[in-house]
């Protein structure tokens, strides 16, 4: 009987054991679950504030992560080996839809896609990239949202501060696809003014000093376009340009914020969150091959009045009533 007893006690403590687990959680396969995966290139402030919009923007439509929404986030911080291996686990995870943060890892998702709804940010031109048919007629399985700004009207601010350019400097990342696509767009635009142009690449941050102290012996200006690489260590190009004291036209308002001089920029919280409004509509049945590509039409101007008034350069009352001053 003791044998019984002893046997009966820990089927009973078994049981017990069993009805006091957690309740199970939500997964990819409940049926009102959605699961969306996140390629982010790097971490810095631009493409975090592209990600934190898209978040919130989902959450304003009712898609809340730990809620309805579970989020597969990958960030292989500019590694390609790395990004490469995140784009495969991605769409093996068969989502239903992936964000792309920036153009590489667009390219890299797409290289490897069939199946599943890309979605970009934070991307300068998609049709130029090779990601779609054309940007007002995506057609396939990407479309997004663009940080692309007129290259005209961004020539035009950096005049208005500095009228005097012959030259011009460009500065970017010898790899980042979106960075060559707007250097050949300032460049174009100089030539229509009879600016000339000296043409700077790297291979990464580690030889900005470098770049641009050779940029400051040939030129009056330089302009960086929204360079993940280049943004990521802004600080150097501060340096050089307080101590050369030479103007920087950058392509992004976190750069300017870590010592850029003058931006008109996009406001990337606000993309994320356009980008989340597409987003919906894919989740809800449309085909994202038939949205267009959208454009953020603020135009905001950014300056930096520390790294100005280091290099000599005052604004007008005027114009600094009109923008925003990101002073460290």
């Amino acid at each position: 009987m003791k044998l019984v007893n002893k046997l009966a006690l820990i089927l009973i403590v078994m049981l017990l054991a069993g009805c006091t687990g957690s309740a199970p959680q939500e997964t990819a396969d409940d049926e009102n679950t959605v699961k969306i995966g996140i390629l982010q290139m790097m971490t810095h402030g631009s493409l975090d504030e592209a990600r934190q919009g898209f978040l919130d923007g989902l959450a304003e439509a009712g898609y809340v992560e730990g809620e309805n929404l579970i989020v597969d986030y990958q960030n292989p911080e500019g590694d390609q080996s790395n990004m490469a291996t995140m784009a495969d686990h991605l769409i093996a995870e068969a989502p239903d839809l992936i964000l792309a943060i920036a153009t590489p890892p667009a390219q890299q998702l797409v290289a490897v896609n069939q199946d599943t709804p890309i979605l970009g940010t934070a991307i300068t031109d998609y049709a130029d990239a090779g990601l779609v048919d054309s940007n007002e007629h995506p057609g396939g399985l990407v479309s997004g949202t663009s940080d692309n700004c007129p290259m005209d009207a961004q020539l035009d601010l950096l005049l208005s501060v500095k009228p005097d350019i012959k030259t011009l400097g460009i500065l970017y990342t010898s790899s980042e696809v979106n960075s060559e696509i707007q250097a050949n767009q300032m460049e174009a635009e100089c030539e229509k003014r009879g600016i000339e142009v000296k043409r700077v690449t790297i291979p990464d941050k580690t030889v900005i000093n470098d770049a641009m102290a050779s940029l400051a012996a040939d030129a009056d200006a330089v302009y960086i376009p929204t360079d993940n690489n280049i943004a990521s260590a802004m600080g150097s190009v501060d340096v050089i340009s307080r101590e050369r004291g030479l103007i920087t036209l950058v392509g992004v308002s976190d750069m300017v914020k870590n010592g850029g001089c003058l931006s008109l920029g996009v406001n990337y919280y606000d993309l994320g969150k356009q980008t989340a409004e597409m987003a919906v509509k894919v989740l809800n049945g449309e085909d994202i091959g038939t949205l267009p590509v959208g454009y953020d039409k603020s135009g905001t101007v950014y300056y930096n009045s520390d790294t100005l008034e280091a290099i000599g350069i005052q604004l007008t009352d005027d114009f600094k009533a009109s923008a925003i001053d990101m002073r460290n």
